[in-house]
């Protein structure tokens, strides 16, 4: 087996090498030795972490730091030498010994497995310890680390004092007692696999190997690794399976072990080391779905391989492929090039970059990605990433491999490293030389449905091509002339999928204000571009995501390329549009007419829409009173501004001739949408820039008032100034650092602020001073302001967000709800099996009438508290952008239609609430006065009745209740009466 006599030799040389030698074994027992001796009387102490001086951090990221449970320290119940040292297995240079330290049952609670309250004591736990050992002279350094840069597993470096500092590095790893937490609920950090029947013959056949193996590629350290311990449980299943024997020699173990690599896709079908099937316990098929790589423990509920991506693997699954065919040469000296060679990236890959300012993935790693990674975007953004240059880079790669993020060791005095520490990230790429540098990336066949799956993944670079053979087809084109330029096709492929990837609303809106900046062929010049969409300013409830129509579940206008909702399918989804404001340059050339403004701008909304389509290749359709473009999948609204508009508007002639200035409606409404809408999103812009989770509060505020059915009733941005106020003017508290605080204190804003007696006074950008003067003229005024009033630096005395809503019995509803609400949430979140759903759930015993809408023609249904598990196909697809398509549908909600209709209709009789996120019923309020019998000449929606034989007019409920059912003709499911207040 063995190719020479001469490769025996070499190995067993370098084992003699590598090996620790007996002397200096003695030296890391005796210091093993003493170590137990000071860790195993360190007294015990209360703590809520005042008790750890300045020079000693706890070595763990407590985001958010308030969680419920009680800690203390009580000496360990045990110290165990466990992993390589202990079987004989660990390798020079580096010696690390692993030092298991049991945590007594009595430092835990019954529920330490909830919100990461066993990863704090842990971490607590290692913090008393460092401070304990700190001030011991038998230690050269003491220092915390992430096993594996796992930020969830912190452990505590021990070096002797002297010349012996090098030696060893002894790692103290905090531990439950066995069999303290169920382990259904609770998966420990450090598997516990007693393999003990195996372990000599592990020793036996030299595991050191694989792990030199290993080591020169690079792949056993950092954050997802293949470990020495893993190489052990490897070798443990083959065992298990007899795919190796005891009889074997090192070196047999080591092919078997290369071959079983080589061959097996753990990604795909992956192992367990259980030896009895289980109903109870998860399935591989489980595994597979919450994991990229799956290699489950004997106890069937740990995968060890839960941090490995499927890149990774695949990089070791090609390692081990040219290693048995380095094994086969027998031109080729297996030993120096197998164990002796290292292999870095840049020596193995055809094409490596970075991704620098690893901080900008947290954007796009969604939710749950970040509570299944402990909130580490690194670990949560690195599989979507490489699956997603691996599908763009297909038939081009043989590999696309990525660096092991790795945290180093710190002091103990200082604070933890942040996921962003881990510096840049470095893929390597290797690919088939053939077609490395190829222009053409050909796609299906246009009529074919895997051609919108191709046009949605490549975006604005597809395009249709007609092939020699006739064939039509989806198709990207690289620019590239020259060899040198067509070398540097695959940077071109990266850096697309790269900023497709990072595409958002922000990004995309900062790129059309720049082809708006420089657009050639204007008459006159624009001077700003402002966006006033909720979501750039971060307080979007749901924000935009960019979508793509299916053109099947639309009416088509090809003559205007325009697309209708089919009555035979459900409504689309819901598209909003984001507001933009586009100044332009005063010029003697404005007229002074207000008709003739307006006038003017229809022609320059004409001529944006124009000059985008040449000069950007964007979809655009015009129209009076704005633009509309289609961009990376969004829908974008420009609207011009002439900033003299507003004073022209406020003309007014008296019947003397005389020209006087006033407020009128339309200068008002103007005034808001081209000056105070700008500054507000201005503004709040910059307060989310320094308050990362100010947009998160609001969202989730204005949530809350949604599902109380109260969103047309009080403005979004008057909701957006509250929070603000919380962030500007805190006291008697910090600033949120969470959205689930900034949401408490919002509920007790409108619970405890004296609304009759005070306005609320929010300094945006600290341009405020005269606050005092502010209050006098409130006062005095009172009986004239709006019931809830805020002032601002642009808006000191006239309140526009609330001018209008909300109405005094409309406040006092919100009141009662927002003291209900922060009780409740208060008491859930104190019961940590609680659930806080309940707050976002309305009451809806207080209504006359229901009625219940068919969720088929909800475009937002989606958005609903109750997410339904399954829906309707909405008529688009998401994260697409591109040319050549028709436009969509924008704008378009039939429930807000219809709701426009009842309020047109009956105002006068009811009145009428909705949740806008996808609610699934209209209620339905009557007006008490409305249900006094009067004479009237007006008879809509009453009829006349006879009361005290008099002829009196009263609503006609019945009929009324009918005519909710005719004009929302399939929208509405049903009506339901709830009370009978309209009895005469």
């Amino acid at each position: 087996l063995f190719h020479s006599s001469l490769l025996r030799l070499q190995i067993e040389e370098l084992l003699k090498e590598v090996t620790l030698k007996e002397t200096k074994k003695k030296k890391i027992d005796a210091f093993l030795h003493e170590i137990n001796a000071f860790i195993s009387p360190a007294p015990p102490q209360l703590t809520d972490q005042t008790w750890l001086p300045g020079d000693v951090k706890v070595p763990f990221l407590q985001v958010p730091f308030d969680v419920k449970g009680k800690f203390r320290f009580l000496p360990p119940a045990q110290l165990s030498v466990v992993g390589s040292y202990l079987l004989g297995t660990c390798i020079k240079p580096e010696i690390n010994v692993d030092v298991a330290v049991t945590m007594p049952r009595e430092v835990f609670q019954d529920k330490d497995n909830l919100n990461q309250r066993y990863h704090r004591k842990r971490a607590l736990y290692l913090a008393h310890i460092a401070h304990h050992l700190s001030k011991e002279r038998l230690f050269g350094s003491v220092k915390f680390a992430y096993m594996n840069s796992n930020h969830l597993k912190p452990i505590l470096l021990l070096r002797p004092q002297g010349k012996d500092e090098k030696l060893v590095t002894v790692r103290l790893h905090a531990c439950p007692a066995l069999g303290f937490f169920k382990p259904s609920r609770f998966h420990p950090s450090k598997n516990n696999v007693r393999t003990w029947e195996v372990c000599g013959w592990i020793q036996h056949v030299t595991l050191s190997w694989h792990r030199m193996w290993l080591n020169q590629r690079q792949l056993s350290k950092g954050l997802g690794c293949f470990s020495g311990f893993l190489v052990s449980m490897l070798v443990a299943y083959l065992l298990m399976k007899r795919k190796i024997v005891r009889v074997m020699s090192g070196y047999q173990v080591l092919r078997n072990v290369l071959q079983f690599l080589a061959t097996t896709d753990l990604s795909v079908m992956g192992i367990s080391l259980m030896k009895d099937v289980d109903a109870s316990l998860p399935a591989l098929a489980d595994f597979h779905q919450a994991f990229e790589v799956v290699f489950v423990d004997p106890s069937g509920l740990v995968n060890l391989c839960a941090d490995m991506t499927a890149s990774k693997y695949h990089q070791v699954q090609s390692e081990a492929k040219r290693s048995m065919e380095i094994l086969d040469d027998r031109m080729v000296d297996g030993f120096q090039v197998l164990l002796m060679t290292p292999k870095p990236m840049l020596r193995t890959f055809d094409h490596v970059f970075h991704r620098k300012h690893v901080s900008k993935l947290q954007s796009a790693c969604k939710k749950i990605e970040l509570m299944d990674r402990g909130g580490n975007y690194v670990a949560a953004a690195l599989p979507f990433i490489v699956s997603l240059l691996a599908r763009g880079l297909a038939g081009r790669a043989l590999l696309v491999a990525h660096s092991l993020p790795q945290t180093p060791e710190w002091p103990i005095d200082a604070e933890p490293p942040k996921h962003k520490d881990v510096g840049p990230l470095t893929f390597g790429l290797l690919f088939v030389p053939e077609f490395a540098a190829s222009t053409l990336e050909k796609g299906p066949q246009a009529d074919r449905p895997e051609a919108v799956e191709f046009w949605n993944f490549w975006g604005e670079k597809s395009e249709l091509r007609r092939f020699q053979d006739g064939t039509i087809c989806e198709a990207v084109v690289w620019e590239a002339s020259t060899v040198c330029q067509k070398r540097l096709i695959p940077e071109q492929i990266v850096r697309h999928l790269l900023r497709l990837a990072s595409c958002n609303i922000v990004c995309s809106y900062d790129d059309l204000s720049h082809k708006l900046w420089n657009l050639e062929g204007l008459p006159l010049t624009v001077t700003a571009v402002q966006g006033v969409h909720l979501a750039l300013r971060y307080t979007d409830v749901f924000p935009p995501i960019p979508m793509k129509p299916i053109y099947s579940f639309h009416n088509q206008i090809r003559t205007k390329r325009l697309l209708l909702p089919s009555e035979e399918k459900p409504c689309p989804a819901y598209i909003a549009p984001l507001k933009i404001i586009c100044h332009m340059e005063g010029s003697g050339r404005w007229p002074q007419d207000k008709e003739a403004i307006k006038r003017i701008k229809t022609a320059f909304h004409l001529q944006l829409a124009e000059l985008l389509q040449q000069q950007h290749q964007l979809i655009c359709r015009p129209a009076v009173t704005h633009t509309d473009v289609y961009k990376d999948g969004y829908v974008f609204h420009l609207q011009v501004a002439y900033h003299q508009e507003p004073l022209i508007l406020k003309e007014v002639v008296t019947p003397e001739g005389m020209l006087k200035y006033q407020d009128t409606e339309e200068s008002q409404q103007l005034e808001l949408e081209t000056l105070h809408w700008p500054y507000l999103t201005s503004s709040l812009h910059g307060l989310q820039q320094q308050h990362p989770v100010f947009g998160s509060s609001c969202r989730l505020a204005k949530r809350w008032v949604s599902a109380q059915l109260l969103s047309d009733s009080i403005s979004e941005e008057c909701v957006d100034l509250l929070v603000a106020s919380l962030f500007l003017h805190p006291a008697p508290f910090t600033p949120p650092s969470s959205p689930q605080v900034g949401f408490l204190r919002f509920l007790s804003l409108l619970v405890t602020f004296d609304w009759n007696n005070n306005p609320l006074i929010v300094n945006l950008n600290a341009g405020l001073t005269g606050e005092q003067a502010i209050k006098n003229k409130f006062m005095a005024a009172r009986s004239r302001l709006p019931v809830i009033f805020i002032a601002t630096p642009k808006d000191q005395w006239s309140s526009v967000w609330t001018r209008e809503r909300p109405s005094a019995q409309i406040l006092q509803r919100l009141l009662v709800l927002a003291s209900e609400s922060l009780r409740a949430l208060e008491e859930q979140l104190m019961d940590p099996l609680g659930s806080q759903d309940i707050v976002f759930c309305p009451p809806l015993d207080i209504y006359d009438v229901l009625i219940h809408l068919n969720s088929k023609q909800i475009p937002r249904h989606l958005e609903s508290v109750d997410r339904p598990v399954k829906s309707f196909s909405r008529g688009v697809v998401k994260n697409s952008a591109g040319v050549n398509v028709l436009f969509p549908v924008v704008d378009y909600d039939p429930v807000q239609c219809y709701l426009q209709e009842l309020r047109d209709a009956f105002s006068d009789l009811a009145l009428f609430f909705y949740d806008k996120h996808g609610g699934e019923v209209i209620v339905v309020l009557w007006k008490p006065l409305s249900f006094q019998p009067f004479k009237v000449s007006n008879m809509k929606g009453r009829m006349v009745t006879t009361v005290n034989n008099k002829l009196v007019c009263v609503p006609n409920v019945e009929a009324i209740l009918e005519d909710f059912e005719v004009l929302g003709a399939g929208l509405v499911k049903r009506v339901e009466a709830r009370t009978e207040k309209w009895t005469i």
